[in-house]
């Protein structure tokens, strides 16, 4: 709401009090307005007429220029709220992202921890196939040692029975 504009008379009548007046403001005290003479009086009334219409069209220029601006507004306000609304939504989700990002990466921390237990185990196991497999290739060797030692006696002692017997 804009306040109504004084009249005309009356923003003529205050242009030309303040245009009487002296340099540096304030009225004229009349009997220093009575020594002007029509002239000079008839040039500070054109005066005081124009500051008046000057001041009319910056009104009226500072109520189209608030106008435009107020449509403006008026009109990029739905936009305005369609982003905010969207800018909400993504904030959300962002959370909502976030949260399952969170988790994952704790899931992920875990099956880490996890795989590194379980490479720790299968170091753990192929040591001990190792050392399984070194014992067998032992035992094997001595098996196949005392094997051999028992088939030894075994062929010397069956030409003495042959020939004892």
């Amino acid at each position: 709401p804009v306040a109504p504009a004084p009249s005309a008379a009356a923003a003529a009548g205050e242009a030309l009090a303040t245009s009487l007046g002296p340099p540096g403001g304030g009225l004229v005290p009349l009997e220093d307005a009575s020594q002007l003479t029509r002239t000079d009086l008839y040039g500070k009334y054109v005066e005081a007429v124009e500051a008046v219409a000057a001041a009319v069209r910056g009104k009226e220029e500072a109520e189209a220029e608030l106008t435009a601006v107020v449509r403006e507004v008026q009109a990029k306000a739905p936009r305005i709220l369609e982003m905010r609304r969207q800018y909400e939504e993504l904030v959300a989700a962002h959370d909502g992202l976030s949260t399952r990002l969170h988790a994952a990466m704790v899931e992920g921390e875990a099956a880490a921890a996890h795989a590194a237990a379980l490479e720790t185990k299968l170091a753990a196991s192929d040591s001990e196939i190792g050392a399984l497999r070194a014992e067998n290739a032992d035992l094997s060797r001595q098996l196949q040692l005392v094997l051999h030692e028992a088939q030894r006696r075994a062929a010397a002692e069956t030409p003495r029975q042959r020939s004892g017997g």
